[in-house]
């Protein structure tokens, strides 16, 4: 260089846009290089059915517990807290709150009149709530062997405009 000749440098935040996006680049490019590519975006509602196949449980949506709703020997559990169930509800469900499992759930079937007949469709609050896979768990090993999940729970039970009562 010519003496008094000043070498320019990039600005450092363009320095720092070329190294994330170079970054970005390269884990798209790892990611597909995988045998088994991690997913771009979760799907919660696959996971949760993965996960109550895995513990031996049957997994149905809300449109789908709706066509059970009125069946012969269909029973549905709400496995949600009393104040909850109070608040408002599945028309006709039955309050069986997750946390009855750590007592004596025999007693607590048995105050509900269920039978081991009975096919329980068992919902809590939503896609990311697990008390009603942890409630249906523990009464399939207490002798419910008809234990049906609602994977999306009673948000997705509203938003299949299937009928409620309780509070408004």
């Amino acid at each position: 260089m010519a003496q008094g000749t000043v070498r320019r440098l990039p600005p450092l935040w363009l320095e720092l846009v070329v190294i994330c996006l170079l970054g970005a680049g390269l884990s798209v490019a790892m990611n597909m290089a995988r045998e088994e590519p991690l997913p771009w975006v979760a799907d919660f509602a696959a996971l949760d059915r993965r996960e109550a196949l895995r513990r031996g449980l049957e997994t149905v949506d809300a449109n789908a517990a709706l066509t059970l709703r009125g069946k012969p020997g269909v029973v549905f559990i709400d496995a949600r807290t009393a104040g909850e169930y109070a608040e408002r509800r599945v028309a006709g469900a039955k309050n069986l709150p997750q946390e009855a499992m750590y007592g004596d759930l025999d007693a607590a079937t048995k105050a509900l009149g269920l039978s081991p007949d009975d096919r329980l469709v068992i919902y809590c609050g939503g896609i990311l709530c697990d008390k009603s896979k942890e409630l249906g768990d523990a009464l399939r090993t207490a002798g419910f062997p008809y234990v049906t999940v609602v994977s999306d729970g009673f948000d997705g039970w509203l938003a299949a405009g299937g009928p409620t009562e309780g509070g408004a």
